[in-house]
């Protein structure tokens, strides 16, 4: 057996059967090896040295790919008058097959997955939405064989040499398309980009990075994205392994990117709209999940309380905030501190982003009933210590959480609410019997993320005044003599005036004086006056106040982050 399998097509199948588990690593080197020596295809040595079977490669190629396999070989399949509606020097270097025009969609057969990347040339050249099979390398050879032994009419050489020209056009717009995908996304990592949205609308294109939380156009690239939008979300479907020919409804998918020497992940999100489809990728910083409690930002007395909360062996701490305001990464440094051998730790995320070693992690799919409470109560059966739920949303999942931070176990959870004293009314509306709130409830962490001021074009605001500071909670007296800054745009802030994030924590300890005011029926009101006097808890706006005099944030920052709801 000698297949046709290109060079660099099979060392990605190659390495794609290790990580699906069909071959080993040392497998792999093994053929590796014997390859080289005896001048034969890497795919061809692991068959035949029978490290797994051509019918096991195609059937997980299928899987993992969303190929439904065809057989090549049967006549009624195949229809000879199709195969024409593309080059046959294109069909034989691409081993791409067409088998069957059904109108607005031609059906194409595969055998490696690679062959995908070439859907955008061959719809631009058809017109047509490509509907691709999949088909065992064996197959395609053979077929290609045949066809080669079938010799070309004048015309059909005529024709040939014409849509070759066509072919090399739309391959070079696709080179185009392949590179402007490739460079926006390794750009967007660089400067630490959070989400890359792509929009399409009448007359223009639109790329935006959200960079330090917010959206940020990115108006040299609007021409050629809106010149090659389609083109560009199909190569981004293809690389989130997602339906190309599927535009009326939204999908979802992940890849990763070699950035450097790091491989960045990517969560996509497809949106059909009126001008076409929108894609949200979501880049998932690994950095994340290495953070400590130390590198969060917490003033030192909230640092230390947060520390002991979740070294208790018992108890919830809640985590509240805005999307997008860094829930999961405290909670993520929170799992990183008691990630130990001798703790088993459950948690229930959607989706989960990042795994996390020695972590049991069940990404939540409530299509299919494994909601946030029906993995909570599956969790209690498997002897957790502490368990982490991504969401509070309902009661049910509330009372779940509280029944099991009473019986000895450790809860972390995150809630939707505007401040930490907020929190406790929020539980109680969702019909929880305060008792029950007061025993179960140790910690409350409300927190926000503001964009810090560059370091290198930090520069004093002499536009301030007294009267903006007084209206933040300045004395008449701290405003006279408290001077602010900001960032006037530099290279190295992308001309934004913000490099970094930092966090603003407040944390509300649940003590007896909490307890008792909650168990009283006192007002959010007078709950925050009791944290205050009796508790010496800060509020954000508090600690925001101290960052602004430090020079670690702007007055306008601080005023979008602290000063909107």
């Amino acid at each position: 057996m000698k297949l046709g399998i290109p060079i660099e097509a099979a060392k990605q199948i190659a390495s794609f059967l290790v990580g699906y588990g069909l071959i080993t690593d040392e497998q792999l080197s093994h053929a590796t090896i014997s390859s080289n020596e005896g001048g034969k295809g890497l795919i061809d040595t692991i068959i035949e040295h029978n490290f797994t079977s051509e019918k096991l490669i195609v059937n997980a190629l299928s899987e993992t790919y969303e190929l439904d396999y065809i057989n090549l070989l049967d006549d009624k399949i195949v229809d000879s008058s199709v195969i024409s509606i593309l080059p046959k020097k294109f069909i034989c270097e691409n081993r791409v097959i067409p088998i069957r025009d059904k109108g607005g969609t031609l059906d194409v057969v595969i055998s490696e997955p690679s062959a995908l990347n070439i859907m955008a040339s061959i719809r631009l050249l058809t017109d047509k939405k490509i509907h691709a099979y999949i088909t065992t390398f064996s197959q395609v050879d053979e077929f290609l064989a045949n066809l080669n032994d079938i010799p070309l009419t004048q015309n059909e050489k005529d024709r040939e040499s014409i849509v070759e020209e066509e072919v090399s056009q739309n391959q070079a717009r696709s080179s185009i398309v392949i590179d402007f995908v490739d460079k926006a996304l390794k750009r967007a990592i660089k400067l630490g980009v959070s989400d890359v949205h792509l929009e399409i609308y009448k007359k223009f294109g639109r790329m935006r990075f959200r960079l330090d939380g917010v959206l940020i156009d990115q108006k040299d690239q609007d021409k050629d994205l809106f010149e090659n939008y389609a083109a560009i979300v199909t190569r981004i479907k293809i690389m989130s392994k997602l339906d190309i020919a599927e535009r009326r409804l939204p999908q979802d998918g992940a890849m990763s990117l070699q950035a450097g020497k790091k491989e960045v992940d990517f969560r996509v999100s497809v949106l059909p709209t009126s001008f076409g489809e929108r894609v949200v990728m979501r880049i998932l910083d690994t950095s994340s999940i290495s953070l400590t409690i130390e590198t969060l930002g917490f003033l030192e007395e909230d640092e230390q309380a947060f520390k002991d909360a979740v070294d208790a062996p018992q108890g919830m701490v809640l985590v509240t905030g805005p999307t997008g305001s860094g829930k999961s990464t405290t909670l993520y440094a929170a799992l990183g501190r008691i990630n130990k051998d001798d703790i088993n730790i459950l948690t229930a995320e959607d989706p989960v982003e990042f795994t996390i070693d020695g972590v049991g992690q069940v990404h939540v799919k409530e299509d299919i009933g494994l909601t946030f409470s029906a993995a909570l109560r599956s969790f209690l059966r498997q002897d957790p210590e502490v368990v982490m739920v991504g969401e509070i949303r309902d009661k049910e999942t509330a009372d779940i959480a509280i029944k099991a931070a009473l019986t000895g176990h450790l809860v972390l959870s995150t809630l939707h609410t505007n401040d930490a004293i907020s929190t406790i009314t929020r539980l109680i509306n969702m019909g929880l019997a305060p008792y029950l709130i007061t025993s179960s409830l140790t910690l409350i962490v409300a927190q926000r993320l503001a964009r810090k001021v560059c370091e290198a074009c930090k520069t004093q605001d002499e536009s301030v005044t007294q009267g903006q500071l007084m209206s933040i909670g300045f004395t008449p007296e701290e405003a006279s003599r408290t001077q602010l800054c900001y960032g006037k745009g530099c290279s190295k802030c992308n001309k934004t005036g913000y490099k970094g994030r930092k966090g603003i924590y407040e944390v509300l300890r649940v003590t007896d004086n909490i307890k008792q005011g909650v168990l009283s029926g006192l007002t959010t009101p007078e709950l925050l006056k009791i944290a205050k006097e009796k508790d010496h808890f800060s509020t954000m706006q508090e600690v925001g106040r101290g960052f602004l005099l430090e020079g670690a944030i702007s007055l306008k920052e601080y005023q979008r982050i602290l000063m909107s709801e």
